[in-house]
């Protein structure tokens, strides 16, 4: 059921308790898709590049047809083309985009959108870069372009909203990378630490990974801020992590001469996910260099068991926790609990912070 003539302030002020995290983003997306008979709303972004793309956020839609429309439709949807180069900011009826005659033609009305959506749709595109558009949509049941001209109007007045917060969230995003990941711990143990966002970009630099990179450990910055790797492999990977459909393991270490880099793509929750994209961290440390401390003087110092010992030893030499667990005939339960205690007496949070504070040290 559709709202009447909804204020465009009822809209506004969601978008910014959504900015600043007052309410959930599906509250501005759920008052959207009330406002058109057989409303779903989603905001999502298109590849051109790449013909694909997907609803990271949405109201209305259930989770098999997101994954549907991810998996093939978006590579068949018709309107794509057009809203790939239309004016940013103006909001526009589906007609716009491709004549109506055509569109009940397609693939993708026939087998997909009428199936599951419902007959047409109004959007506008937030923002448009390498390629890459972020779009929003609410889609209805109503065919009639006139009818839903109000509704196609009220996102060009909100666009600009939009893209503020758009803005925003990926300042800020930037701004707080080192701190969230934790680089003065990395600094400590001389371990680099570069931050990479969408198209290569950097996104945060440590003291240590800047001093790495000018001293050419096998990462580079060219002078647009876009972050490349001399080694090979390893930069066919890193383009790999940092494409949005990218399904892989999320680690993978490399060696570019004296240097081992590692790669961690970072999990990131669905807001995180649209309005920043994927975040690859990329560590850097000489895998022959001369740790400070021992294995041993580490566990002594933060007062670790024989068994936590143990358990970081087997992390430090790559192992899984099943390997560990089949090495001390223990099982998978208790070795996480054993490395659940040494995280909590290192003061770390993660298995890779772990891994990466005690892989700097001798294990001798």
């Amino acid at each position: 059921m559709n709202d009447a003539a909804p204020h465009d302030g009822e809209f506004i002020d969601l978008i910014y308790a959504a900015l600043l995290g007052e309410a959930p983003w599906e509250d501005f997306l759920d008052r959207l898709s009330r406002s058109l008979p057989g409303g779903k709303t989603t905001l999502f972004h298109h590849d051109v590049r790449k013909a694909r793309g997907a609803w990271e956020l949405s109201s209305g839609l259930g989770e098999d047809v997101v994954a549907e429309y991810a998996r093939h439709y978006s590579r068949l949807n018709p309107w794509m083309p057009a809203a790939s180069v239309r004016k940013i900011g103006q909001g526009v009826v589906a007609e716009q985009m491709l004549p109506r005659e055509k569109f009940v033609k397609t693939e993708f009305y026939n087998d997909f959108f009428r199936r599951e959506i419902g007959e047409s749709a109004v959007g506008v595109t937030i923002v448009r870069e390498h390629g890459c558009s972020f779009l929003l949509s609410t889609t209805t049941s109503r065919a009639d372009p006139d009818a839903n001209r109000e509704a196609a109007d009220r996102l060009t007045r909100l666009a600009p909203h939009l893209q503020r917060a758009f803005r925003h969230f990926r300042r800020n995003s930037r701004q707080r990378a080192i701190e969230d990941i934790g680089a003065s711990l990395f600094d400590a143990i001389d371990v680099g630490l570069v931050i990479v966002g969408d198209a290569r970009g950097l996104k945060a630099i440590s003291a240590t990974g800047q001093r790495m990179v000018e001293a050419g450990c096998g990462v580079g910055v060219t002078p647009l801020g876009r972050v490349k790797s001399a080694q090979a492999d390893a930069d066919a990977m890193l383009a790999r992590m940092l494409d949005r459909s990218f399904a892989g393991a999320n680690t993978a270490g490399f060696v570019a001469g004296q240097w081992k880099l590692t790669l961690i793509r970072l999990n990131q929750d669905r807001i995180s996910a649209y309005f920043d994209g994927p975040t690859v961290v990329v560590l850097i440390e000489r895998p022959a260099a001369k740790t400070r401390v021992g294995i041993d003087y580490f566990a002594n110092t933060h007062r670790l068991t024989a068994a936590e010992k143990r358990a970081l030893e087997g992390l430090v030499s790559g192992k899984r926790i099943s390997e560990i667990a089949d090495d001390a005939m223990l099982s998978r339960e208790t070795i996480r609990s054993q490395v659940k205690s040494v995280f909590a007496k290192t003061g770390v949070s993660s298995q890779i912070e772990l891994i990466r504070l005690a892989g700097s040290m001798n294990p001798n």
